[in-house]
């Protein structure tokens, strides 16, 4: 597999009103983003509500993402749980789905030191049979994986890439330096994206590019055109898209986002909330400030 790069687009999980999986909805998102110009998609992530879905769920999903996108962009699908055995399990699934690789976070609700870490990681690769990203989130997680751990599974060629969701560039910039020149490493923090492809990172794993996929795209476009001020506007005009997706408890203020400028994914799971109609008409203010809705919607 050729080391990825660019913007990947984290996919919120398209539903019916009745909590099902929606499938044409999804299909729909997935012509959206490969049309906005995003070079891979990344189904049951944070944005994609995986911990929430069935493994029937999620199996819809990936099947319905992989057959839609029909090989235009590769698909990296989410296969993170609790248990590192239903991990494998995902994995068999998604590569008989026909994805390109899998994406695991570390293991939540329980931790673990980086020895486990190491022997997590690797037991996942050696067991699916397709290339794995590491999914370094804490925050969600609360389980950080430190350069050391992806210098070891990078030297152990066990992983193609990570994606790294904190607003931390020194964090950043020592994974960069323990492993950007054979691995891919992204940003997973919408904001980042123009300063880590400054610092040599492969690019942006953000759910902004469910809204705004031309000019989350235009970003890492821009930049490897060599046109910096133009990639550095991009980012910038991402600004208040990321605020509105922000609003409330993530991911409902992008569900919101993408409902108001006519890509609807329906609601998001239980035991998860809607926003207020006060979070609502914050969410519409950001989409107008950038430029996105039209005054008085």
């Amino acid at each position: 597999m050729r080391k990825l790069e660019g913007i990947v687009a984290p996919m919120a999980t398209a539903l019916t009103p009745d909590g099902g999986i929606d499938q044409k909805r999804t299909r729909t998102l997935v012509d959206f983003l490969i049309e906005g110009g995003i070079d891979a998609l990344f189904p049951l992530g944070t944005s994609g509500e995986f911990a929430l879905l069935n493994d029937d769920e999620r199996r819809t999903v990936i099947q319905t993402v992989v057959d839609q996108a029909n090989g235009r962009v590769p698909v990296l699908a989410g296969v993170s749980d609790t248990s590192l055995a239903n991990v494998i399990d995902h994995a068999k699934d998604a590569k008989e789905a026909g994805a390109d690789a899998v994406v695991s976070t570390p293991p939540y609700y329980y931790s673990t030191g980086e020895e486990g870490l190491v022997d997590y990681f690797e037991t996942i690769a050696s067991k699916c049979e397709l290339p794995l990203i590491v999914y370094n989130i804490p925050e969600w997680t609360h389980l950080y994986i430190p350069p050391g751990v992806i210098r070891q599974l990078t030297e152990k060629r066990l992983i193609v890439g990570m994606k790294y969701t904190e607003y931390n560039l020194l964090n950043l910039l020592r994974f960069i330096k323990v492993a950007g020149d054979r691995i891919s490493i992204f940003t997973g923090s919408d904001a980042m994206a123009f300063t880590s492809l400054e610092f040599g990172g492969s690019g942006g794993v953000i759910g902004v590019a469910n809204v705004a996929p031309k000019l989350a795209s235009a970003v890492f476009d821009e930049f490897k055109s060599g046109n910096l001020e133009a990639a550095r506007q991009a980012q910038m005009r991402l600004l208040p898209v990321i605020e509105a997706i922000g609003v409330g408890r993530f991911p409902a203020g992008l569900k919101e986002a993408m409902k108001l400028i006519g890509m609807p994914v329906g609601s998001v799971m239980k035991p998860l909330q809607s926003l207020t109609t006060r979070e609502k008409e914050e969410v519409a203010g950001f989409l107008r400030d950038a430029g996105m809705l039209k005054v008085g919607m």
